[in-house]
């Protein structure tokens, strides 16, 4: 009964869904509902290509203001996401239009995320915990959705959930960089200090002693043409490697595109809040000019590039011979000259160690954006509880009033307990959790915490956006390992609660715990009982399932 509910208030209904099952995407469900002071009867299949429709009588929908679309028999029918938007609008006064508002992008309040607390599906996980009415709803859910029906700023609790998607997102990052993924760009900040100081140290070194170095002038001259020669070698060969990588990455694109390295680490560090240096970037500039002009012209365009990149190769293989025999000929001169060569290698390795340098600080300040912006992260989480502290403040009486409906569902329930609602503000967010002192079933316990804190939420909704929603819908199995007692006690306080906003407390019970319920209350249950009931003996069933019990073996 509680997925039929859910499924005429616009649950998504799967290929795994009863209402898809073979047997009963034939069928129609229809419910009466109470919206607008109006009641209205709504009827939805889960035959395919109409699973999306609901349907409503031309005077009902007119009642209420909805505009009907018409199959090609006439039948008239909204939308599962007009009727969402609708309900939503009416019963949580949500907008039925979100562009422009507040509620406009990702981590607002919807309505399915807040009917949930109005009718917990058991086979989602939804009676495991007061604050969760699913087991994939996820802690920003939770938070926004709480805060929302309870009055308080449910825009803190959005900044949380950014907050926790940007984290998730660095997190990945650094791991990625610990387990040595993007070791080549990057590292840890502790790591590369120390290496980038004796880098530069040596650099010092080797600089002073290149500046004191005495020769000949002519040969001072010689070994500086030697060193510079050695750095144009240095640079072509790089140019030749790259122009070999590109022919064959050019090569290889014909058949298969795959994006650019870089722009994984770009799209990893915009997610995490972070703008990639642009000396992280420059390595990468002449893929993506290329890959830019692929999606103009693919084919084509890529042979020319092998063929210009082949005369560039070629032109670069010419000049390494030239500038190598150059390089030759003048060490051939310094040759035997023990000084020249002395400063040859002191300027090779000044070189490489300045080379050595870039590459480092080039790292750290990768390493040194990941890491502070986590610790900024830290901050606005220290910001982000101070705000959540500060509104809770100011919405003393709304927590009041809830804490107060919480303990009277208490109070109801036992003699000889007392419990607390708990809102409090983390480094995470809001918390929401209640307390029940006192020994005896644990888990009969944990599931009255739940009837008192939907009851809660029955009583702030109504009195919040009134109009609202006037029915809470609890399953048999929240009251599994439940007294009998207070299992008595629960059906007349929700029975009174629904008085009090003029609607319903809906039970689905076996019978034997009806029974057992009935013989320990002083109000006469029975005359709530509804008239229809659901059997498992011979002549009954349930949607086309049937219920056989097992026989007692003999004894």
């Amino acid at each position: 009964m509680v997925e039929v509910i859910h499924f005429l208030l616009g649950a998504d209904a799967d290929k795994n869904s009863l209402f898809k099952s073979a047997g009963h995407d034939s069928h129609t469900f229809s419910m009466e509902v109470h919206v607008s002071s109006q009641w209205i009867l709504v009827t939805r299949t889960g035959q395919k290509d109409k699973d999306r429709r609901i349907y409503l009588s031309d005077e009902h929908a007119a009642a209420v203001g909805l505009i009907l679309d018409r199959e090609d028999d006439g039948k008239g029918f909204i939308s599962n996401e007009t009727w969402k938007a609708f309900l939503g609008s009416t019963w949580f006064a949500l907008p039925m239009n979100r562009e422009g508002t507040i509620f406009e992008g990702k981590s607002a309040p919807t309505f399915r995320q807040l009917i949930g607390y109005f009718a917990r599906r058991r086979k989602d996980s939804g009676m495991d915990l007061i604050e969760k009415n699913g087991k994939d709803q996820q802690p920003g859910s939770v938070q926004v959705a709480l805060s929302y029906l309870l009055g308080l700023d449910w825009e803190i609790p959005r900044q949380f959930q950014y907050m926790r998607e940007r984290r998730k997102h660095a997190t990945a990052l650094r791991m990625a960089v610990k387990e040595g993924e993007l070791g080549q760009l990057f590292g840890t900040a502790a790591e590369i200090r120390p290496e980038l100081a004796r880098t530069e140290e040596r650099i010092a070194i080797l600089r002073a002693q290149i500046d004191t170095f005495q020769v000949h002038d002519s040969y001072k001259e010689l070994a500086g043409q030697a060193s510079r020669l050695r750095d144009r070698v240095t640079e072509v060969t790089f140019e030749l490697a790259e122009a070999d990588s590109a022919v064959e990455y050019m090569k290889k694109s014909f058949d298969a595109e795959a994006p650019p390295a870089y722009a994984d680490v770009e799209t990893l560090y915009r997610a995490a809040g972070i703008e990639l240096p642009s000396v992280a970037l420059r390595r990468f500039e002449d893929v993506e000019a290329f890959q830019a002009s692929v999606t103009a012209n693919r084919q084509s365009y890529l042979r020319d590039q092998i063929d210009e990149t082949k005369r560039h190769r070629d032109q670069s293989a010419a000049d390494l011979v030239k500038f190598s025999g150059e390089r030759t000929e003048i060490l051939k001169k310094l040759d035997g000259k023990g000084a020249f060569e002395d400063l040859i290698r002191l300027r090779e390795a000044f070189g490489e160690n300045v080379s050595r340098a870039e590459t480092l600080r080039s790292k750290l300040q990768h390493a040194a954006a990941l890491e502070n912006n986590i610790t900024q992260m830290k901050a606005e989480a220290a910001e982000l509880e101070l705000k959540l502290q500060q509104n809770y403040e100011q919405n003393e009486d709304k927590i009041k009033r809830a804490t107060v409906l919480v303990d009277k569902a208490i109070s109801k329930l036992y003699d000889d307990r007392t419990g607390n609602l708990i809102i409090e503000s983390s480094r995470s967010g809001p918390k929401f959790r209640i307390d029940i002192q006192g020994g005896g079933n644990k888990g009969g316990i944990d599931m009255m915490k739940i009837f008192c804190f939907d009851t809660m939420l029955l009583r702030i909704a109504f009195e919040r956006f009134k109009p609202s929603l006037q029915f809470l819908v609890h399953d048999s199995h929240l009251f599994d390992g439940v007294d009998s007692r207070q299992v008595a006690q629960a059906l007349v306080y929700g029975k009174a609660v629904a008085d009090e906003i003029g609607g319903q407390y809906i039970v689905t019970l076996n019978s034997d715990e009806f029974h057992s319920a009935n013989a320990s209350s002083d109000l006469p249950l029975d005359e709530f009982v509804n008239t229809v009931k659901l059997a498992d003996d011979e002549t009954g069933g349930l949607f086309g399932y049937r219920f056989d019990l097992k026989k007692a073996a003999p004894q």
